[in-house]
């Protein structure tokens, strides 16, 4: 539970939960220390009474009834041989105190609840042990103890009163103290989760204090600027490489579509289509990876103007026709959109040949006006996309197990390309299953 507490709220609970045990404990001892002291003071009030009265009896002078001290003593008793020698006026009665007798010299302290016909109460019966002429006597005397229970509650009240707003102070201002301690936290982490693999150039920032916030703010920075070293070396790599490969792939079409049309032996006749065919290839994964290195250093900005994407669709359909599957317009709506037209053609497709590529015999293409969006929808009638890998094929690279075969194409770019052209256009990009039980790609795209 506490796991999922931010930092902040948690180092404030534990702030405030150490001052309540501190100040609870340091609370509790006081308590204690002053009620002992307030009933060690009652006992010798309380003995210093029975002292004087036994003093009294050991010279027998002891009067046949005593009398109270004002708001302490309540009463007192003598008692000898279990009977009552001398006490005031609501002691009379032998037993009054529940005390044994003691010897002389000896005393006796216990803390009673309430005594006979008495108001009041708890009460510190003080018993001492003397000897009259008549004999050994024990003197009993009871002192109250209520206004010190009374106190002692009242300051127990006021002190949890105290604590509880003790403990919101302490809190308020641990919030605020450990709040701005941990605003550089919050701004490395805003500008943190802003910097993607597009923007590497970003920094997060790095506070004034001299303390490890700053240096956690300087390691990240240290740590993006490498990445974004290594993003560029690798984005010059494929940039590079691919503008090196054009030439060559170039020239090696030209001869073989140029050996194409001469007469060669029967072996040729059926080894150069393929080589032009893997030629072909080989020259669309290169523009393919020219276009996403484009994109990773951020220079895939389009060139925005007014598209007919209808005219873009039924184009690329033609275009289409000549495959193993039959690719039709289900539904043809007349639709403009911002963007760069050959951008949205390699959109429209790259979807158009991935469901030919797929299909076992048709693939319908749709473009509808929903509000001010177009959607493009392609369905095809092939083994359809798994739910779990409906995200994953917009990855780079990544074909699903039945289109790995060579023969089928493909390197598993044509979808990532889709999906990076689409973000550019402010659009989005999703696969669902088709009403043939294969795949359906859809693409919306803000209308103009």
């Amino acid at each position: 539970m506490l796991d999922r507490l931010s930092l902040r709220t948690r180092m404030v609970m534990i702030t405030a939960t150490a001052v309540v045990l501190i100040v609870a404990a340091g609370g509790v001892l006081l308590v204690t220390s002053v009620r002992g002291g307030l009933i060690d003071t009652a006992d010798q009030l309380g003995e210093a009474q029975a002292e004087q009265i036994a003093l009294l009896a050991q010279h027998g002078t002891l009067p046949a009834q005593l009398s109270t001290a004002k708001e302490v003593e309540v009463a007192a008793q003598v008692l000898r041989n279990g009977e009552v020698v001398s006490a005031t006026g609501n002691a009379t009665v032998p037993g009054f105190f529940g005390v044994p007798p003691q010897r002389p010299g000896a005393d006796y302290v216990v803390e009673v609840a309430m005594l006979p016909h008495t108001e009041g109460g708890p009460f510190r019966v003080t018993a001492l042990g003397t000897m009259t002429p008549q004999g050994p006597a024990t003197v009993a005397v009871a002192v109250d103890v209520e206004a010190i229970h009374s106190a002692v509650a009242a300051f127990v009240r006021e002190g949890l009163v105290a604590l509880v707003l003790l403990t919101l102070a302490v809190a308020a201002v641990s919030w605020l103290v450990i709040g701005r301690t941990l605003a550089p936290v919050d701004a490395i982490s805003r500008r943190a989760g802003q910097i993607t693999g597009r923007r590497l150039d970003q920094r997060v920032p790095e506070p004034r204090t001299h303390d490890e916030i700053r240096r956690l703010a300087r390691t990240i920075n240290d740590m993006l600027a490498r990445l974004e070293q290594s993003a560029r070396r690798q984005e010059r790599f494929v940039a590079d490489a691919a503008h090196e490969l054009r030439t060559p792939l170039a020239t090696l079409r030209l001869r073989l579509e140029t050996a194409l049309d001469r007469p060669h032996p029967a072996a040729d006749r059926e080894l150069l289509p393929d080589l032009l065919g893997e030629t072909l290839r080989l020259g669309s994964l290169v523009e393919e990876l020219l276009l996403l290195a484009r994109s990773d250093a951020g220079r895939l900005a389009p060139q925005v103007e007014p598209v007919d994407l209808d005219e873009v669709v039924t184009s690329v359909v033609a275009s289409t026709q000549d495959r193993k599957v039959t690719v039709r317009e289900a539904e043809i709506q007349p639709v403009q959109v911002l963007g760069e037209p050959a951008l949205l053609e390699q959109v429209v497709r790259n979807l158009v040949e991935n469901a030919a590529r797929h299909a076992r015999n048709q693939v319908d293409v749709s473009l509808t006006v929903d509000a001010a969006t177009a959607v493009i929808t392609v369905d095809d009638d092939g083994p359809g996309i798994p739910g779990d890998a409906r995200t994953e094929v917009f990855e780079r690279f990544v074909r699903l197990d039945d289109a790995r075969d060579r023969d089928q194409g493909g390197v598993g770019l044509g979808l990532a390309i889709v999906d990076e052209i689409v973000k550019l256009h402010s659009g989005s990009v999703q696969v669902t299953e088709s009403p043939a039980a294969g795949a359906r790609l859809r693409v919306r795209l803000p209308a103009g």
